[in-house]
């Protein structure tokens, strides 16, 4: 009878009363109930104690109620009425009522650290590689998504999914086989999600699609699983999948099978407490990371090649590098940067600040209108005359020289030059870190750091292919263009091609052509992505002067975006191993193909490598008139090159070998640490047989001769030493006594070093003889 008060009496106060604050905590229902004047709020005890009900009028009150549903028909209740457990209280029965009438009026409560709310552990914003690339696929084949951009995110899918309709929600479960009776719309959230984690079952919920449904699906994959809304439309009808009523039904029937999610004012909320993208919470879609790791989307091939010559343009030319070989480059850089002065007039005099660096302006007279300037290269690129200098010693191209600049300062293995040291300079172990024994995981780590940093070297590339950036200034003439901003952007897009790469089949060739074309149906904003949210953009490129390529046409595109795309693959992505490619005779490229080093960059399949061997040779060494050696840049040589690094002088690059220099001090030093020479010697030896230079054996003939020359000592301790006044006494002593017993080493025809228990017994002999030998004891006298 008394739970049938508080059950009318709460239906009463959710008609009567004021039910503010509510909200949902999965299970948990949190509100508060104010009552007006004339409303009894302790009516159930004056129905038990037979109070008059005109006794007890009060003035307005507030209780703060929280009910757990525990099941279909049980509860555990908490209210500042102090009434509490499996019975509840009129205000319990009054939120509960407000919860049956008005779902959609309880706001969740999302607090991730409660021991009642266990979210799903949310990765790292870098982390590169999710749990399901770890696992050892076929070679043609590679789980999806891969790593860096892709999974930036993990929404709370339960708590999303806890906010559809219960008839909608049932739909779903069904979709995944599921039995939807007697549960809560939490437990039914629980269970989606469970099946949504088991790849299996959403490949076979994903079969029973239609054809331009499935398309859609895997664009929004390919596409890294974020869309705005206006960019999905442009998504559909450049792939041409029907009509806008389709689309329509096409998300419908995505999201009552739970592979496609809106982002509206509840969930965009919720990715923002998930650190989801702040530029999709207006309107957007989202493609939760389990639907895309399930069904392994990959990006469509068109077939190449390289070995069928072309009727014009001939065979086209493959170029291929082995792994790791970038690791090597980057030694002979840094040995070349080594030592170098830099100019007063050059940028990089003076160490430049920690913030981002400001692009330098030039007012632009003759443009696309008033009020925009020119952008050219920023001071943290190398200057041209720095490049000039470089290529003196090294033959490498000056786009890979910038960016090894690049990566060496990231890395911090070349130093900036400082004002009391105008000078570049590198890290004493460099050879070590780039070709000792960790390889693998230096490169990895070079490549992440690569990948993720800030930086507008590739954007600025552009401007040697004619493209010039532009920006918008205000009418006093100041940029509208933000410190870092352009890095920003650039980093970006290169995350999001080396994103979609990871989704290109290893060991196949591909058409670049038809992947650059794939590229701009996907994504056509590849570098100016922001610039969407925006009514005018405030920087832009330009082909020809006055003329703003707009992204959004084939044509623009192809004249800027394009060009970005393949200087990218057949640069950076080339140089780390990730790719081979393919070009024609002018330097054009024509095709590529991701390599064993792709699969274990972007999906931590381990990389099987030759270990060099440690007897390895030189097959041609080289000696200078001077004396220096010349030794080829490879990890394979890393033996030879290691005992040169201990015993040498490293004096820079020559040829693009690394030279070495044999003085006494370099000897000494290595003497000094330990280092045996024997090693060294026999390498020399061997380099002698094999060349016929008379520099060669100069340079063995002088090391033996500094190694004999050089002083040994050998400290012997707890021992006994046995001097006499000259020989003749030695050898009465040695013929008189049992002195020869005792003999430890003879350092000198009048000095022995004894045993330490022989002093007893040979003093004892001497006495017997009339002798007194003199005992000097350092523990009795000291050590002065």
């Amino acid at each position: 009878m008394a739970g049938l008060t508080a059950a009318s009496l709460g239906q009463e106060y959710n008609r009567t009363g004021t039910i503010r604050g509510t909200q949902r905590q999965g299970d948990r229902l949190l509100g508060i109930v104010e009552l007006p004047p004339g409303i009894d709020p302790l009516a159930r005890a004056a129905d038990e104690q037979d109070i008059s009900i005109q006794d007890i009028m009060v003035a307005p009150r507030s209780y703060t109620v929280e009910v757990e549903l525990t099941g279909t028909h049980s509860w555990q209740s908490s209210c500042s009425c102090d009434e509490s457990g499996e019975l509840l209280c009129a205000h319990g029965a009054a939120l509960l009522y407000r919860w049956l009438a008005q779902p959609a009026g309880f706001e969740p409560r999302i607090q991730p650290s409660a021991p009642q709310e266990k979210p799903a552990p949310r990765p790292a914003p870098t982390a590169p590689r999710p749990s399901a690339a770890r696992e050892a696929p076929k070679a043609e084949s590679l789980p999806n998504p891969p790593a860096n951009n892709a999974v930036r995110y993990s929404p709370d899918l339960v708590n999303i999914l806890v906010q559809i309709a219960l008839g909608e929600l049932r739909g779903i479960a069904r979709e995944y086989n599921l039995t939807t009776n007697g549960l809560s719309r939490q437990q039914l959230a629980e269970q989606i999600v469970k099946a949504m984690k088991q790849p299996d079952v959403v490949r076979k919920v994903a079969t029973t699609l239609e054809k331009p449904q499935r398309q859609l699906l895997a664009a929004l994959s390919l596409a890294g699983g974020l869309v705005h809304d206006d960019d999905l439309r442009g998504l559909f009808e450049r792939f041409s999948l029907g009509q806008p009523a389709q689309l329509q039904r096409a998300l419908l029937a995505l999201q009552g099978k739970a592979l496609l999610f809106r982002v509206n004012s509840f969930n965009a909320d919720l990715l923002a407490r998930n650190n989801g993208p702040s530029d999709l919470l207006d309107i957007g879609w989202f493609v939760p990371a389990e639907i895309r790791t399930a069904l392994r989307v990959f990006v469509p091939v068109t077939s190449f090649d390289p070995e069928q010559p072309d009727d014009h343009k001939g065979s086209p030319r493959v170029q291929a590098l082995p792994p790791l070989r970038i690791l090597a480059d980057l030694l002979l850089v840094a040995r070349a940067l080594d030592g170098m002065p830099i100019e007063l007039e050059d940028a990089w005099s003076a160490a430049p600040a920690s913030e981002p660096e400001q692009p330098v302006l030039h007012p632009n007279t003759a443009g696309s209108g008033h009020n925009t300037a020119l952008l050219s290269q920023p001071k943290e690129l190398a200057s041209p005359a720095l490049l000039e200098a470089l290529q003196k010693k090294v033959s490498f191209a000056p786009s890979f020289l910038r960016f090894a600049i690049q990566v060496l300062l990231l890395a911090g293995i070349v130093q900036r030059p400082e004002r009391d040291a105008p000078f570049l300079r590198i890290l004493p172990d460099a050879a070590h870190l780039l070709l000792g024994s960790n390889q693998t995981e230096v490169l990895s780590d070079l490549f992440q750091l690569w990948l993720q940093s800030p930086s507008a070297a590739e954007l600025f590339a552009l401007q040697e292919d004619g493209i010039r950036l532009l920006c918008r200034m205000t009418p006093l003439n100041v940029p509208v263009l933000r410190a870092g901003e352009l890095a920003e952007e650039n980093a970006e897009a290169r995350r999001t091609l080396v994103d979609l790469l990871a989704q290109a089949p290893i060991g196949q060739w591909m058409q670049f052509t038809a992947f650059s074309r794939f590229v701009y149906r996907l994504n056509p904003l590849l570098l100016q992505r922001r610039q969407r949210l925006l009514p005018a953009p405030h920087w832009w490129l330009e082909a020809e002067t006055g003329k703003v390529l707009k992204p959004l046409h084939l044509g623009d595109w192809q004249r800027a975006e394009l060009l970005y795309v393949a200087r990218l693959i057949m640069g950076p992505l080339h140089w780390w191993g990730l790719c081979d490619v393919a070009l024609s005779s002018r330097g054009r490229l024509l095709a590529f193909r991701m390599t064993a080093v792709a699969r274990w960059l972007l999906h931590n399949i381990p990389l099987d490598l030759e270990i060099p061997d440690e007897e390895a040779t030189l097959d041609t060494p080289e000696v200078l008139e001077d004396g220096q050696v010349l030794l080829p840049c490879s990890a394979r040589y890393w033996p030879i090159i290691q005992l040169f690094e201990q015993c040498a002088e490293a004096t820079g690059v020559t040829r693009s070998q690394l030279r070495y220099h044999f003085t006494p001090q370099a000897l000494s030093q290595a003497l000094s640490q330990g280092y045996q020479m024997t090693r060294l010697l026999v390498v020399l030896r061997q380099l002698v047989a094999r060349s016929e230079q008379d520099s060669a054996a100069q340079l063995l003939a002088r090391l033996e001769r500094w190694l004999a020359g050089f002083g040994r000592a050998r400290i012997y301790t707890g021992v006994t030493i046995v001097e006499a006044i000259d020989t003749s006494v030695m050898r009465e002593l040695t013929a008189t006594t049992s002195l020869d017993e005792y003999v430890i080493r003879s350092l000198h025809p009048t000095i022995v070093v004894v045993k330490p228990d022989a002093t007893e017994r040979l003093s004892d002999e001497l006495k017997r003889r009339g002798q007194s030998p003199l005992i000097y004891n350092e523990d009795l006298y000291g050590s002065e």
